[in-house]
């Protein structure tokens, strides 16, 4: 490999690396030389070769498989059509309806947790409160998309409730008997992106270099809001769009 003066010299590896990629000399679905091989045909340092094979990796040219070693991806095909999950609650008087479509893929799990510092604050606790961590796996009937969801449930707000028994119940109830303690809720919701952890993009199926959709929900009362209940529903941003919606319907 020539150097190139001026030029970090793992930029440098990873440029030659995109050329055997385009030339075919590295075929898609091919495993790539081992880091040891590699060291030896551009004569750099493992590190140097390690960062070429993160950046490929970044811009998608790559996949490392954990125990198997990095291959070439092939080509990635292209959604047909946006898929619209809904982030809606209806409220029927006293019942509520979150008409999604999603269904557990798996049997809930409930853990008691004391809140870390973030969801304390959102949650507008002291840390290390004690609360309820529910999670699930859920699959959308209509696009076959997983996700995952997780709840907060602060001891404090589900004491003499439905939740203190069965913290695991879905949303809808679980609203009904917040609102039965606390008077009328009402919701914030806010969604970010950012790139999954390995063990998000195995749960979930998603293909490496596809970020996920992240959308919180916090319940809280109407009248001098107080936070009650945060809920988190993260999903491949994959040709998804996402609509939210909370209104009364009168019965």
């Amino acid at each position: 490999m020539a150097a190139v003066r001026g030029q970090a010299l793992y930029k440098q590896v990873a440029r030659e690396m995109r050329k055997a990629i385009a030339r075919g000399t590295w075929r898609p679905g091919e495993q790539i030389p081992t880091e040891d091989k590699l060291t030896a045909l551009y004569q750099v340092s493992r590190p140097t070769v390690r960062q070429a094979v993160a950046e490929l990796r970044a811009d998608g040219l790559l996949d490392v498989q954990q125990g198997r070693g990095t291959f070439v991806r092939g080509p990635q095909p292209e959604p047909e059509a946006t898929i619209l999950i809904e982030r809606t609650v209806l409220c029927f008087g006293d019942q509520y309806h979150c008409p999604a479509g999603w269904h557990d893929a798996e049997e809930p799990t409930v853990y008691r947790v004391r809140l870390e510092p973030s969801a304390a604050e959102l949650l507008n606790t002291e840390e290390g409160e004690a609360a309820y961590l529910v999670q699930r796996l859920y699959t959308h009937e209509d696009s076959g998309i997983r996700a995952r969801y997780t709840a907060l449930l602060p001891m404090e707000q589900i004491t003499g409730t439905l939740l203190a028994q069965q913290p695991e119940v879905f949303n809808t109830d679980a609203y009904a008997a917040l609102a039965a303690a606390h008077g009328a809720i009402e919701w914030r919701e806010g969604v970010s992106a950012r790139m999954p952890n390995p063990d998000e993009r195995a749960a979930l199926h998603m293909p490496e270099g596809v970020p996920v959709l992240v959308s919180q929900r916090l319940t809280q009362t109407q009248q001098d809001p107080k936070p009650l209940m945060l809920e988190t529903l993260t999903m491949t941003a994959g040709a998804t769009q996402l609509t939210i919606t909370h209104r009364p319907v009168l019965r």
